[in-house]
């Protein structure tokens, strides 16, 4: 399944990746959920015109039992600019249930040479996000899930996700230094690619102190023992400060993690910044 959608942006096969899609599959990209196929390859045909037919230069893949994930990279190579996008899809091994696609749209602006409200404006509206989702108040009162409860991984793994978790949940910045590579690759989308995890804590700070009320919540999680890679689909929700002004919203994420030696060694932190702007009516640059 990974092939064909990698072959799907890059050699335009349609076909090929529609006999694992049914009617009741949904495909949700740019916070917009389209549903059965006629929905489906109406996205699939915007991104061909968009970033179609160009070269695969990176890829990481998540092979998971349910629930899976892909990381690819596609390059112009007369430009020099790239895109890169990420799936986390729920399947039963022939067909796709459910899948999220994360676009780094910030690229995508630069790779089609249009402002970010240029690309803003040509984005599908957003699915509306009821209230009730993220109730703040509720959060100090819940029980705060951790990645063991999610996901089935050998003790040693559990413990750096859990560290890794406690960064984002906790901000335990301490844990930095614990579970990642000195010379570690870290791609954060809008912010490019970083070796170590400096720029990483920055943005994490950054973020943070953009917004009020902060709570991270994970959703899904999937481990290749193969390859000792993981995804993880997760969440932050918070009133963001704009002009003095709070505006409560969510920010979707997929995080793809490659560990060496019980040491984080990749990580793409993928998020749509641009859709995030539109949906929640916010200005760019976000953090």
């Amino acid at each position: 399944m990974f092939n064909k959608l990698i072959e799907l942006y890059t050699q335009g096969d349609i076909a090929q990746l529609s006999s694992n899609v049914l009617h009741s599959t949904s495909w949700k990209q740019h916070d917009f959920t389209a549903y059965g196929n006629m929905q489906i390859e109406k996205l699939w045909l915007k991104s061909l015109e968009q970033y179609g037919f160009l070269a695969l230069s990176k890829k990481q893949t998540v092979q998971g039992e349910a629930f899976s994930a892909l990381y690819f990279e596609l390059a112009d190579d007369e430009t020099g600019q790239s895109v890169s996008i990420t799936f986390f899809l729920e399947h039963n091994n022939v067909h796709i249930k459910r899948l999220h696609a994360i676009v780094d749209t910030v690229k995508l602006a630069k790779l089609l040479n249009l402002t970010p409200a240029q690309v803003i404006a040509e984005l599908p509206a957003p699915d509306p996000l009821l209230l009730s989702q993220f109730d703040h108040q509720m959060h100090p009162q819940s029980y705060h899930a951790i990645p063991s409860d999610i996901c089935d991984m050998p003790k040693d793994i559990n413990q750096v996700m859990t560290q890794w978790w406690n960064i984002w949940q906790e901000k335990h910045f301490a844990s930095f230094v614990n579970i990642y590579h000195a010379d570690a690759e870290v791609t954060i989308s809008g912010f490019g690619t970083n070796q170590g995890y400096s720029a990483l804590r920055k943005f994490h700070l950054q973020l943070h102190n953009r917004m009020n009320r902060n709570y991270c919540q994970l959703e899904h999680m999937c481990f290749d023992e193969k390859q000792n890679t993981i995804a993880v689909q997760w969440h932050i929700d918070g009133d963001y400060i704009e002009n003095g002004s709070f505006n409560r919203i969510r920010i979707p994420i997929t995080s793809i993690i490659r560990l060496e030696d019980n040491l984080i060694v990749e990580e793409c932190f993928q998020v749509d910044w641009l859709a995030i702007c539109k949906g929640f009516n916010l200005s760019y640059p976000f953090v």
